[in-house]
């Protein structure tokens, strides 16, 4: 029990009172019992063993001029309680309260305890335990609160170890429900529930296996990133990051793209922050929406420079044997590789205030429909695109985001039956820019404004122009909810009416 107790009081001791230092190149200890059970509860719960106390004991500190501090301190030096820690000292220059210095006597109570027992009592001097059993006897009050604790902590513990999920897997669930109504269409509701299984083998691993439902329709609205998960289960994400050394990281298999390129702390996620997928990523830098491939990053010295690579194939899981021209698999049709050097450098609290993203992508794209009637055809594209990524949060609670992109794409369209062919060649361009608002009127709140205009082929200027405007307001830890609007201006570049899109979005996460 006091072992128990040694552990899970160690780490606020450590905290408050400053009374341990750690210094480097010293062997790490194995783990005991007790310190293998406090990790278990924060694997298992991800919160630390024991959480504060709010005893009225807790209102008088123990400083270091007093006597018990002093007592305590001596027998610190002389048996080394204090355990889990590189270099075992005790640093008494800071007062702390009752309750913690009851976690540092219990630690000595342990390690005396343990001489005792292995037949060593003669190396524990009379001095010491009679300064022991006093101290004892006056904080008799905050050590049954420890004791008490503990054993309901035990208690948990044991019920988390019988009904864990796993003991390598983690399961996250998110659930999005909208109700959004747009002037050319009727209000209509879109959900999707999504589970991600994220699982460790060694600690510095992860295997991701994403699943997504929904209840998109054969034409889902187009304005909502989320509103196109269908009725069945889809294995949205099934993606294994590992590590070389310290500076490389790798991933690979059935993956989207940006989830690892072109990423904006304030444009990339539909949940959080924009709902039409025009501001969550470039477009044109990104042409194939799915499939698998192989994603490595360069970080060298693990500083603010970065280098990585996406090789992604479309139709990776399509096979087509017996033709003189596979469309299908990792290299077949619908294959783009990326490159991105990024420069990102953290502030001293560990943030990143600032990051620009240089990219480029080339792709090659296929739409074949042989058996098209009357008029079988067969649509090839290639495009190289240069783009860019900008994130600074100039100010508390302000920030500026944009993408840029430019592209010089070819076109080809065979008609089988003539057997000829048409190539067309043009520069489409997409941008976008807004600015984030964190924390605003509440600690986790987001909100944002962006406009943008999707691929417009120059020399002929676009004219369609998106306006979004969102704000994401947690009500819980669980629970956020988004009111957002958005305004489509010379939707598909025609002077057609403006198109006006309300939605009332509510996530759910567990």
């Amino acid at each position: 029990m006091n072992k128990l107790l040694r552990f899970a009081t160690t780490a606020s001791v450590l905290g408050i009172a400053g009374m341990v230092t750690s210094t480097p190149a010293q062997a790490n200890p194995p783990l005991t019992e007790v310190e293998r059970l406090g990790n278990q509860i924060h694997r298992l719960t991800g919160r630390e063993p024991m959480s504060q106390v709010t005893a009225i004991s807790q209102l008088s500190d123990v400083r270091p001029t007093d006597w018990a501090f002093t007592a305590l301190q001596s027998l610190v030096e002389r048996y080394n309680c204090i355990a889990g820690y590189p270099d075992r000292t005790y640093r008494g220059n800071r007062a702390m309260t009752r309750y913690e210095f009851a976690a540092g006597l219990n630690a000595c109570l342990d390690k005396i305890n343990e001489i005792i027992a292995s037949g060593l009592a003669d190396k524990v001097s009379k001095d010491d335990l009679a300064a022991i059993q006093k101290l004892q006897e006056e904080f008799a009050a905050e050590l049954a609160t420890l004791r008490g604790r503990v054993d309901t902590l035990e208690g948990k513990v044991a019920t988390l170890e019988a009904q864990q999920f796993s003991t390598t897997t983690k399961l996250e669930g998110q659930a999005i429900f909208a109700i959004s109504g747009a002037t050319d269409q009727n209000t209509v509701i879109a959900a999707r529930s999504r589970l991600n299984l994220n699982t460790s083998f060694t600690g510095n691993d992860l295997l991701l296996t994403r699943l997504d439902s929904g209840n998109a329709s054969a034409s889902p609205t187009p304005f909502l990133d989320y509103a196109t998960a269908g009725s069945g289960v889809t294995l949205a994400t099934l993606r294994y990051d590992f590590k070389i050394g310290k500076e490389f990281s790798v991933s690979v298999g059935a993956m989207n793209a940006f989830d690892l390129i072109d990423t904006n702390s304030y444009a990339n996620n539909e949940a959080v922050d924009f709902s039409n997928t025009f501001f969550l990523n470039n477009q044109l830098l990104l042409p194939v929406a799915a499939g698998g491939g192989i994603f490595a990053k360069y970080n060298p010295n693990q500083g603010p420079f970065y280098i990585s690579a996406l090789y992604y194939g479309g139709n990776a899981s399509e096979a087509t044997p017996g033709t003189l021209n596979p469309t299908g698999g990792l290299f077949g049709e619908n294959n783009q590789l990326t490159i991105e050097l990024g420069y990102a450098p953290t502030d001293k609290e560990g943030n990143i205030p600032f990051a620009l993203k240089l990219q480029y992508t080339r792709a090659s794209l296929g739409d074949n429909n042989p058996l098209a009637i009357p008029n079988p055809t067969t649509t090839t594209e290639t495009r190289d695109v240069f783009g860019a990524n900008l994130e600074w949060a100039f100010a508390k609670g302000a920030a500026l985001f944009g993408r840029f992109g430019i592209a010089s794409r070819t076109t080809t369209e065979t008609d089988l039956t003539l057997l000829t062919a048409t190539t067309t060649k043009d520069t489409p361009i997409y941008w976008s820019v807004g600015f984030a608002f964190p924390n605003l009127f509440k600690k986790g709140a987001l909100a944002g404004i962006g406009v943008g205009q999707p691929s417009a082929n120059l020399p002929t200027p676009a004219t369609q122009t998106n306006l979004e405007i969102f704000y994401n307001y947690p009500l819980s830890d669980n629970i956020r909810i988004t009111p957002d609007i958005q305004f489509i201006f010379n939707p598909d570049n025609l002077p057609a009416p403006t198109v006006f899109v309300g939605t009332l979005r509510t996530v759910f996460s567990f």
